[in-house]
């Protein structure tokens, strides 16, 4: 029966599955296979398949407050997809989130920012993988150099913040991450003059 929602105070605890062990097909430093044996609540348990991602990631919301978003265009092979991204990648062990998101901006773009800062965190496709994103907001200064992993993108554009719900709703924003960090950021006026402080 579907209840109507109240507040948060009135959510019950959640109920968690009772994993019985599980079994490795596959293993690397990037990522690892396993068919978990899973038993969910009122239901009969079965073998599930878990992709884990051993390393945390960064998503990073670039912002200039006259040129808009920096966005990378470029093709993903794995889905055969083209569209508009943010600047992402792995924390490395023992990183800081916000070192970690100035990091991979300078290697994707040759942006230098700064006032970093973590303003959400979320599971990636948490049906299937342990992926864990943390969005960062950064501002963006007006030294940019060549950079190191000029292979990520095929161009590099400052997208004007009016332009990106069309961009969004065009479908030329194809993967979540970027999609949520955008929406994020124009919901809660981190493109705006009105920024939340930090």
């Amino acid at each position: 029966m579907i209840q109507e929602f109240t507040t948060v105070d009135d959510l019950p605890l959640p109920i968690p599955w009772t994993v019985h062990g599980s079994k490795p097909i596959y293993d690397s430093r990037w990522v690892s296979l396993d068919l978990v044996d899973v038993e969910p609540t009122a239901a009969e348990r079965y073998e599930h398949h878990v992709v884990t991602v051993p390393y945390e990631a960064v998503c990073v919301l670039v912002h200039h407050p006259e040129k808009g978003v920096l966005l990378l265009y470029r093709h993903r092979f794995i889905t055969n997809t083209a569209g508009f991204e943010l600047p992402a990648g792995g924390v490395e062990p023992g990183e800081d989130v916000l070192v970690a998101a100035s990091r991979e901006v300078l290697e994707e773009t040759g942006c230098v920012v700064d006032r970093l800062e973590k303003v959400a965190t979320g599971n990636a496709s948490d049906g299937v993988s342990t992926q864990r994103f943390h969005f960062v907001y950064a501002r963006a200064s007006n030294e940019e150099s060549v950079p190191a992993d000029a292979f990520e993108s095929d161009r590099l554009y400052w997208v004007p913040v009016d332009s990106i719900a069309s961009l969004v709703q065009a479908g030329l924003v194809p993967g979540c991450p970027a999609m949520f960090g955008l929406l994020f950021g124009l919901q809660f006026g981190y493109f705006g003059s009105n920024r939340p402080a930090p």
